[in-house]
């Protein structure tokens, strides 16, 4: 297994479709009745591959305020605060930036800070075998798990052929929060959720953004560039001007040679993205902990 990965945590975004039941709080910082946040939660399923000396979790500084609460704060360094939230391709750039200027060789893997994962034995097995891909090609493996229903606001995955290695295929297409129609059509033609959690080469994902972002990568050069204490300055002046630009629609769904592992529906994967699900799944975590009192 794969145990020096870098881990990039995106936890920037303000989660606004579920402020009317976490009050407010960013979704991957509200605790959950276990008394626990997301956030903490998906710093544990990353545990076993990144040390806290090799994870990153890239914020909003408005976030500054959440963080104790929610007991992720790290060693200085690793948690990195961008001037605003510009969506998660900016916030990427800003992590794999970060972790280039201490190892150009990295791995890194990527996640969202705010989904839930009940199968955590499962979650861990793909992404060793994802990782392990990655260090002996060098290719870039998103994740993706089997739907349950032809959902349109998950981003799909179709796969193709064997990529040469166990449980790893290649990506035949990419779509990302299609209309229900072209759900429906993804749904019986076998594609499968993207979880948007993405494994690497540090390089490698910055070249990408490069290609297809080139003038926003540009920003980021410049900023590798510069002296540590003079980067923060130079991007608190350049991020007002930036625009927003999503990882997964504006990086990878014009991207080719993706490959992917694909976790089984029995892992209980969800994005959380409505309250209905976030219920669901307080539901199912209250079960399962009952179930593990009464044992």
């Amino acid at each position: 297994m794969v145990t020096n990965a870098w881990t990039i945590i995106l936890a920037a975004g303000e989660g606004r479709r579920l402020s009317s039941v976490t009050q407010g709080v960013p979704k991957q910082f509200w605790r959950l009745p276990s008394g626990r946040s997301l956030l903490e939660d998906t710093r544990d399923r990353f545990a076993p591959f990144s040390p806290v000396s090799r994870m990153l979790t890239v914020v909003d500084r408005t976030h500054r305020r959440y963080l104790a609460s929610a007991g992720v704060e790290q060693p200085a360094g690793m948690v990195v605060y961008q001037p605003l939230d510009r969506g998660t391709a900016v916030g990427a750039l800003l992590g794999l930036t970060t972790i280039l200027a201490t190892d150009p060789d990295a791995i890194v893997v990527m996640t969202p800070a705010d989904h839930a994962v009940a199968g955590t034995a499962a979650f861990r097995s793909g992404l060793a075998a994802g990782l392990r891909h990655v260090a002996a090609t060098g290719g870039i493996v998103l994740f993706g798990v089997e739907p349950v229903a032809a959902l349109p606001d998950y981003g799909w995955i179709l796969t193709g052929r064997s990529a040469g290695a166990p449980g790893i295929r290649m990506v035949n297409g990419f779509v990302e929060k299609p209309s229900v129609e072209t759900a429906e059509h993804l749904f019986a033609a076998g594609g499968v959720w993207n979880t948007m959690v993405v494994a690497a080469r540090a390089r490698t994902l910055r070249d990408l953004c490069l290609r297809q972002l080139p003038d926003l990568a540009l920003v980021f050069a410049r900023a590798a560039a510069l002296p540590a204490a003079a980067r923060e300055g130079y991007l608190q002046n350049v991020y007002p001007a930036l625009r927003r630009f999503d990882f997964s629609h504006d990086v990878l769904a014009s991207a080719h040679g993706l490959q992917t592992y694909v976790w089984p529906v029995s892992m209980g994967w969800s994005d959380l993205g409505t309250p209905e699900r976030l219920f669901a799944w307080q539901r199912r975590r209250s079960a399962g902990q009952s179930a593990t009192s009464a044992a």
